[in-house]
């Protein structure tokens, strides 16, 4: 006797079958994304004015695990960004060493890298939906933005704080942190 009964078969084929469906999912997925201005994430830190910025007296508050969790936005180069309504906040989550959220009309993803108070973000992916003229250009400046981040601080409010330089602008991206909702 195989030592196998039928019962044990038809379980994996069963989960055989739903890898497969979520496989087929995932490339589904991965096709329906686009990417966002990838040479914009190049920047060196080491020939931008921000690599001499003194800070003062803001606290220096920059651990990697300090990143992780879910942020949104309150302000960009210091202006609030504008959304139609409550459920399109701008955010971004960390965690591991991945970066997702919401630009105020795609979602996207991508990858990050924090080492001390420096960041540095790769090229975003974002999915491809067509949003009125005002949010589509407010999400490619956040994300350029994003992408062109160099370091972060979080201060004694807790506002996260990311320094950017890219292209066309150097600024701030301040984040409040997200509470979690409970699960009941």
């Amino acid at each position: 006797m195989s030592g196998q009964s039928a019962d044990e078969a038809t379980g994996r084929a069963a989960l055989a079958f739903r890898l497969a469906r979520g496989l087929v999912a995932l490339a589904l997925g991965l096709v329906s994304v686009g990417v966002v201005r990838p040479g914009l994430a190049q920047t060196d830190l080491a020939q931008t004015d921000l690599a001499q910025t003194d800070l003062g007296d803001r606290p220096r508050v920059a651990q990697a695990n300090a990143l992780s969790g879910r942020w949104r936005l309150v302000s960009m180069a210091g202006i609030e960004p504008g959304v139609p309504s409550q459920d399109m906040r701008l955010t971004a989550e960390f965690a591991g060493d991945r970066l997702s959220g919401f630009g105020g009309c795609n979602q996207f993803t991508g990858r990050y890298q924090a080492t001390g108070s420096q960041l540095s973000v790769s090229p975003l992916a974002s999915t491809q939906r067509a949003c009125e003229g005002f949010l589509m250009s407010q999400e490619f400046r956040y994300l350029t933005a994003l992408q062109g981040a160099q370091r972060y601080e979080i201060d004694a409010q807790g506002t996260l704080i990311v320094f950017y330089q890219n292209e066309r602008e150097s600024g701030e991206l301040r984040f409040v942190p997200v509470a979690v909702r409970g699960l009941w």
